[in-house]
């Protein structure tokens, strides 16, 4: 039997008041139209704060309208913001940060900087954003994508980022669709929490096909969300309550991010709420006059208080003087993908390009985007493009000539006979050759064994492919 959540009485202040564009007695789900505008707004309002009090810093300060460097000193917050912008539709202020950028951020510079948050943020971000640079009209350079100015920023930072670095691993095991944390030898719980960054898992499930275990998750996160307006950092399920110290919501993505992908998989309408639920709560707790604040705690809804910023406690709205980049680069875009079923991030492959580059002819465009951490996209086209070695460019090229070669040969090979009668093979020196000889020594000969000309064999379509929670089975 599922955890029952204990919601005290004096958290009912903080549910969610009815809103525009919010389902109607017909049923009707929120409106994309209404709420895609909304979330366009919240990402400006953040973004020209930032713009107007912050930059170059990392981050805006939104309680105190200025900024500070965090994570690095990198102007983060405008690279992480960078494909977003080209979502959006702003191609003029991609193109004109493209330029800021190449003038302005340094990586050759003395800080302390986060191996992991530099890695996701800064590489992802720029790597994005030359791969979508041709789309916003940036004029690109010969050999792109292959190369270019934004791509050669990304490498020079990733190599400041050497010697690799260690991860830590957890394990989890399910428990009536919440998933604990484990002991990983002993299998053990060892905290009965659900921890906000685990959110993004029911969006995995989906990726797989995995559809009904992925929606059960998802509206037990989702019961978390409409309990506190947001998600806490630490949720005790046996209590139904926040965990001490770990109260605060800075604003993080992963439960809008799985309600993205579920949407795709399902259009079950019940995911638009949880994005009309998070656009409203965000702007009622975190918006203030210059951008948006994390939220230090939760509780119930403050009426007398600053308009927006990161959330340190959801028990009582507190607000912290930070807005992490992560807000414009994933919640905000998986917000505006969510209400806009149309982008071109969400092509089927119906539309695409075909660009010429060094190693010869690609296809990009084509939909297929695989987001990194910080929610960049990357077009996977791109990759298998410009990844080859110089001697293996091209092998089905090479598989092409040598197949041509081969019919060449056989059609010499058939003139010669036609012309000289029968063949006989040639004997060695020697040795006299007749039919029972040849037999004899063919018998004897080991079979050579075949090399595969392509560096990754074929193999037979024997698992499952998921697109979008679309799943293929190997029959399909």
């Amino acid at each position: 039997m599922p955890f029952r959540l204990l919601i005290p009485l004096g958290l009912l202040c903080a549910l969610l008041p009815q809103h525009h564009g919010a389902p109607g007695p017909d049923g009707s789900a929120p409106d994309p139209a209404h709420y895609r505008e909304r979330v366009k707004a919240m990402f400006y309002h953040a973004y020209d704060s930032y713009l107007e009090n912050a930059f170059p810093f990392d981050e805006l300060r939104p309680l105190t309208c200025d900024g500070h460097d965090t994570w690095g000193s990198f102007s983060l917050t405008l690279i992480d913001a960078l494909d977003t912008l080209l979502i959006l539709g702003n191609v003029s202020e991609f193109q004109r940060v493209v330029e800021v950028l190449q003038d302005s951020v340094d990586f050759d510079i003395d800080v302390n900087a986060s191996v992991f948050e530099t890695n996701i943020r800064v590489v992802g971000g720029l790597l994005s954003a030359h791969l979508l640079s041709k789309k916003a009209g940036v004029e690109v350079e010969a050999g792109w994508p292959c190369s270019g100015p934004l791509l050669r920023m990304a490498e020079e930072a990733a190599r400041k980022l050497l010697p690799e670095y260690n991860k830590a691993i957890r394990n989890y095991t399910r428990f009536d669709d919440w998933y604990l944390w484990v002991q990983m030898y002993k299998g053990t719980v060892s905290m009965p929490v659900f921890q906000s960054l685990e959110a993004y898992w029911p969006g995995l499930q989906s990726l797989i096909g995995d559809i009904d275990n992925a929606m059960r998750t998802f509206l037990n996160y989702y019961t978390v969300w409409k309990q506190f307006g947001g998600l806490p950092e630490f949720y005790n399920i046996p209590q139904g309550y926040t965990v001490e110290k770990r109260e605060g919501y800075p604003l993080r993505p992963e439960l809008i991010e799985s309600a993205m992908y579920l949407y795709r998989a399902t259009g079950d309408p019940t995911l638009l709420e949880l994005g009309r639920d998070a656009v409203e709560s965000i702007e009622k707790i975190s918006k203030v006059e210059c951008g948006f604040a994390t939220k230090d705690r939760f509780g119930c809804f403050v009426k007398n208080r600053l308009k927006g910023s990161k959330i340190k406690d959801l028990r009582d709205h507190k607000l912290d003087n930070r807005m992490e980049s992560f807000f414009l680069a994933e919640t905000v875009k998986y917000l505006y993908l969510l209400f806009d079923p149309t982008n071109f991030i969400h092509n089927n492959g119906s539309t695409f390009d075909a660009v010429i580059t060094p190693y010869g002819e690609c296809i990009l465009g084509a939909g297929g985007y695989i987001f990194n951490t910080e929610a960049h996209p990357i077009d996977p086209a791109a990759l298998h493009c410009c990844q080859r070695l110089k001697e293996e460019q091209w092998e089905v090229e090479d598989l092409m000539r040598e197949f041509y070669s081969l019919k060449r040969s056989r059609s010499k090979f058939q003139k010669n006979t036609v012309s000289s009668g029968p063949w006989e093979p040639p004997a060695r020196p020697g040795t006299l050759f007749s039919p029972e000889n040849h037999d004899q020594a063919r018998e004897r000969k080991p079979a050579k064994q075949k090399v595969p000309l392509l560096s990754c064999p074929s193999q037979p379509f024997t698992s499952k492919l998921a697109l979008l929670g679309q799943v293929f089975l190997d029959s399909s």
